[in-house]
């Protein structure tokens, strides 16, 4: 019998040995290819002083980095395959090294001759593979068959078009199944979907395909009991061990409230302590996390100075090794931001890593730790654009329905949950938290968070709780078994957003002349029990009660009656937030971000969004109540209603959206499809307003066929015909081409 620990490895056998990889074979390779690798590199490291693992992929370096680990002498180097002459070769001196890998699979006769050429000695990993029986077509890190939503780009990825974002392929198999007349290619893909969903450790969807195969060839029954064998003796080792591990389920931009879909979540949440008012001190996943590991603010502290974790900067880490336990971080995004003693053993190529893989990884690692252990499984299915195993092909049309995705990805990270804390030990403390909600901007601030033990006493801790006192919580359970939440509850919390700093996004913004948003610039602010206040570098001040928050973000460029719920109000939280440090915008790590503030005052000169504002309240001033309806229900028609003068916006009767639930259905007026378009004018609507400019082509000629005996208001029209510039959406600014001259470094 092969160790319990190597439970990925009896998994594989199984697959193996009832041939469910049949119709990925590359999977097999991958397999073969990495044990071989990590065989080769022990045995290198365990011989060798110093060597050089040389490629031009970045997640094929990264790879390699994550078996390596901090071995002393292992070096890497990343070069640009599209430098045909490789002149930055030139600058490495490759005698200090005993060895020279090269582990790029495309393009490398180039770098092979430039070695040749120069008299370097290397070896390339795939000669490696030939010598031990596997030749490879592929890269050996690479399963992912496409991806479907650009994320390749998004992030900055340099694998040639192919990621690990597997949802994708599932969703692609799912639909053939779903629709194909051909009752082979049926049969393929749903053979397809059983594997991507055990590649995927997704035990609950793989269980539906074994239903559906088995009712041909019962082999799958054979299939499904030796895996059950397998979950049974691992939940049986684990839940027996009596440790008091710590779980942090970190489940990324789920905002409180939005759990109640959840029956397993909802119903941990009434056996736990649950913080009703927790806020992140930022709205974004490392922020937080520098938050609540270091205890200190993004901006005050300099907290976004961090290279990494470490046990010398982080009381959390201090306090869980001074207590006896392990640290074991099982994500796709925080590769980077820990030492690789506290990442797991697996290798996320995709920050996007299904749920099911990071709750199987913590399973892993839970057999091999002899310690107990924190443990933080960071799942990125509830964070847009909520990839999930239940989604169908029919989600990426079109109308590409986020709400509805969301739904789905609540729902089976819902019963992922429920799945893998049936393997959980009833010794083990459970937080279940997020870093951030969605929009509108209070909502982002607005965070999930409880603790759950079988020992606690379930209550509703209704005080602020900010995450930046994460370390007091960690140093409760460990030291005295429970939380007393009287020593850090507060009246109020300090939020603040910084000004985006990351080089690649700042010159996406200026190459393709985007537009811009309240998330490029700095912010400081405060939540307490009934308000939330924001401050912007650029002047725009924000104040809502927390109980009414608008579902449209603050407008930017734009400062709208119900901007602020309260002007007497505003004297008292000015001072409570205090200045956003000037100095700031000075520090390196901002040194593009100034660019930022010069194409903002270049675009204000140029759009006058007031006076949009103005024409379009003149444009209603003549209809009744109740008489005008909208065209879109998205955030278009979101920002239109926002901007409407208190008495334009009772003469709003409702919303033309084929979605029933969509953004503007938080206004609690009608909503028709477009199939119901004929029955407005027996509902009293005059008129139609076209609020979206990204569809506008799209409604003027729905318009022409569908509204005979309506008024149609065609806002953008509109703007040409009176002189008024606007080159985008109406709340929006954009600018000509010089705008954007601003001296950016294009060629840093």
């Amino acid at each position: 019998m092969k160790r319990m620990q190597d439970i990925n490895g009896e998994l594989n056998e199984i697959i193996i040995k009832y041939q469910l990889d049949s119709c990925y074979p590359h999977f097999r390779n991958m397999y073969e290819a990495e044990k071989i690798l990590r065989s080769m590199i022990t045995e290198v490291v365990q011989h060798q002083d110093n060597i050089i693992f040389v490629g031009d992929d970045q997640t094929g370096i990264d790879f390699v980095r994550n078996i390596v680990r901090m071995r002393e002498g292992v070096h890497f180097y990343t070069y640009n395959r599209n430098d045909a002459l490789l002149r930055e070769l030139d600058g490495i001196d490759w005698n200090v090294y005993d060895c020279v890998y090269l582990i790029s699979f495309y393009g490398t006769g180039y770098v092979e001759r430039w070695f040749e050429m120069h008299h370097i000695k290397y070896e390339w990993i795939y000669d490696v593979f030939e010598r031990n029986g596997l030749v490879m077509q592929d890269e050996f890190f690479c399963f992912g068959r496409e991806d479907l939503l650009g994320q390749l780009i998004k992030y900055n990825r340099k694998s040639r078009g192919r990621t690990e974002t597997i949802q994708c392929e599932l969703y692609r198999q799912q639909s053939k199944y779903e629709k194909s007349v051909n009752r082979e290619t049926r049969r393929i893909a749903l053979k397809k979907c059983l594997f991507l969903t055990l590649y995927m450790r997704n035990f609950i969807e793989a269980h539906k395909y074994i239903i559906e195969l088995a009712k041909e060839d019962h082999k799958y029954y054979e299939v499904w009991r030796e895996i059950q064998c397998l979950l049974e003796r691992v939940r049986k080792v684990i839940s027996g061990r009596k440790r008091k591990d710590i779980i942090l389920y970190w489940l990324d931009a789920l905002p409180y409230g939005d759990e109640a879909d959840m029956p397993y979540l909802s119903n941990i949440m009434e056996k736990s302590i649950v913080f009703e008012n927790a806020i992140p001190h930022t709205g974004y996943t490392h922020s937080v996390m520098w938050a609540m590991f270091l205890g200190k603010k993004a901006v005050d502290d300099r907290a976004y100075r961090t290279k990494q974790v470490t046990r010398e900067n982080s009381t959390v880490i201090q306090t869980l090794e001074e207590h006896g336990y392990d640290i074991k971080i099982c994500s796709g995004i925080f590769n980077d931001d820990f030492p690789s003693e506290y990442l797991s053993n697996t290798f996320y190529s995709d920050i996007y890593a299904p749920a099911s893989l990071v709750l199987w990884d913590m399973i892993c690692c839970m057999l091999e730790e002899e310690k107990k252990t924190f443990y933080l499984a960071h799942i990125m299915d509830t964070h847009d654009p909520y990839l999930c195993g239940e989604a169908c092909h029919d989600v990426f049309g079109k109308y590409f329905n986020l709400t509805e995705q969301y739904a789905l990805a609540r729902k089976e990270t819902d019963e992922l949950l429920a799945f893998f804390d049936t393997f959980i030990d009833k010794d083990a403390f459970r937080i279940y938290m997020s870093d951030h909600g969605k929009n509108p901007q209070g909502n982002r601030f607005h965070a999930l968070f409880n603790v759950f033990h079988a020992s606690i006493e379930p209550r509703r801790a209704d005080g602020i709780f900010s995450l930046l006192d994460f370390p007091i919580v960690v140093r409760q359970i460990v030291k005295d078994n429970t939380i007393n939440e009287s020593e850090f509850m507060k009246e109020c919390a300090e939020i603040v957003c910084m000004d985006r700093y990351n080089y690649m996004d700042i010159m996406r913004i200026m190459t393709r002349k985007q537009d811009l948003s309240q998330y490029v610039f700095g912010a400081k602010g405060i939540v307490d029990k009934e308000h939330i206040y924001l401050h912007y570098n650029t002047g725009k001040e924000w104040l809502q009660r927390r109980d009414s928050i608008p579902i449209c973000n603050p407008l930017l460029f734009y400062d709208c009656t119900d901007d602020v719920c309260d002007k007497e109000l505003l004297p008292h939280y000015r001072e409570m937030v205090g200045e956003y440090p000037k100095d700031v915008i000075e520090d390196e790590k901002f040194q593009y971000s100034k660019y930022l503030y010069v194409l903002y005052d270049n675009l204000v000169k140029r759009n006058n969004v007031a006076e949009r504002v103005t024409h379009i309240n003149d444009i209603l001033k003549k209809f009744p109540e109740r008489s005008v309806a909208i065209r879109m229900g998205g955030n278009h028609s979101v920002a239109l209603y926002y901007i409407l003068s208190e008495e334009n916006r009772k003469k709003i009767w409702g919303f033309i959206d084929n979605q029933k639930t969509c953004l503007c259905s938080a206004f609690q007026l009608p909503i028709v499809s477009t199939d119901e378009i004929e029955e407005l004018e027996r509902r009293g609507v005059e008129a139609v307003v076209l609020s979206s400019y990204v569809n506008i082509k799209a409604l003027r000629d729905e318009a022409w066929v569908r509204y005979k005996n309506i008024d149609v208001l065609d806002i953008y029209d509109s703007f040409v015909r009176n002189d008024i510039w606007c080159k985008g959406c109406f709340y929006e600014i954009q600018g000509e081409d010089s705008d954007y001259d601003v001296g950016f470094p294009y060629s840093k």
